[in-house]
């Protein structure tokens, strides 16, 4: 997969004459419904003989028109998983565009010349909500309009579990509360994070259960504080384990959130390896206990709970 990256306004001598399927949008967390739009793309391309592209962007389009919090700035998926999601599905090239004022602020037939046109498009496909420029006219609904048969437009309308609307933001939703089988319904596949094994405190080593403390990047979304049944990648194998994401508020009310993983049945030393964690089930909230004992038997109960789980999902580590 090509990746390009661009930045408006593009040089004028950039040209490219392989006629182009694109599917446009941000596509955070690359659901259920961006799938549906990678599909249909994916199936005109091949119908077409073209190339199987899509135009997205480095960050947030809400950066260039709201101030957003620390926790509305994070991703579900961050750019490099995102760009070996879209490699996985079959994407050949990625039109990667630095999303600015300036380009925001491009009249609707400005974007179609000064992108669509200049990819080569033969065809582009988008989810039914997706806009390019302003809200109110930059619409799916308009883009025929605007393109005035210079090429296909597709439509893809929404994808719908429970009778609600698939999206990013329920996800989010999803993930602040804690529901990640709701979240993995949604995407499609686990709810994934890398992040680097660090030294810790090394509490749970004393406790019977030693921990793998994962560093994640400060813009990854993660599920609420808790405690879950989580796989985790190491050198494309699977562990099984039970993950807390927490303050270990039995020992500290002031100590900072980390993300704790005991492996079951594990003895290895990970120190500084890049791991993947995909998160399964929540288990329990956070709880500060009285003693190092009822904390322990805690962690008994987990243990079981998360085995419970491997036995009523066989092929989890798979």
């Amino acid at each position: 997969m090509e990746i390009i990256k661009l930045h408006y306004p593009l040089d004028d001598k950039l040209k490219f004459n392989d006629k182009t399927v694109i599917a446009m949008g941000f596509f955070d967390g690359f659901h259920r419904g961006h799938q549906a739009v990678f599909q249909r793309a994916k199936d005109e391309a091949v119908k077409l003989g073209a190339t199987f592209a899509v135009l997205t962007y480095d960050h947030h389009p809400a950066l260039v028109y709201k101030k957003m919090s620390a926790h509305e700035k994070r991703y579900i998926t961050l750019l490099d998983h995102k760009m070996a999601l879209f490699d996985a599905f079959g994407v050949q090239k990625v039109f990667l565009v630095n999303y600015s004022h300036a380009f925001q602020s491009q009249q609707p037939k400005e974007f179609i010349t000064n992108f669509l046109e200049r990819f080569n498009a033969v065809a582009v496909v988008a989810g039914f909500d997706h806009t390019y420029g302003d809200k109110r006219t930059a619409t799916m609904a308009n883009l025929p309009t605007f393109v005035n048969g210079a090429f296909k437009v597709i439509t893809v309308p929404p994808i719908e579990i429970d009778q609600k609307k698939v999206s990013s933001t329920r996800i989010r939703i999803g993930l602040d509360s804690g529901d990640v089988k709701q979240v993995n319904r949604l995407l499609g596949r686990p709810f994934q994070t890398k992040g680097v094994i660090v030294h810790g405190e090394e509490r749970g080593r004393l406790l019977g259960y030693p921990t793998a403390n994962v560093e994640h990047s400060e813009y990854q979304w993660l599920p609420k504080i808790g405690i879950y049944v989580v796989t985790v990648e190491i050198a494309d194998r699977k562990y099984l384990g039970m993950a807390s994401i927490g303050r270990n508020v039995t020992f500290s009310d002031g100590h900072p959130m980390t993300v704790e993983i005991n492996l079951l049945d594990f003895n290895q030393n990970i120190y500084g390896e890049i791991v993947r964690v995909n998160w399964l089930s929540y288990i329990r909230d956070e709880i500060k206990f009285e003693t190092p004992e009822q904390l322990i038997n805690q962690l008994d109960e987990d243990n079981q709970t998360t085995r419970k789980y491997m036995n009523d999902h066989p092929n989890t580590l798979n």
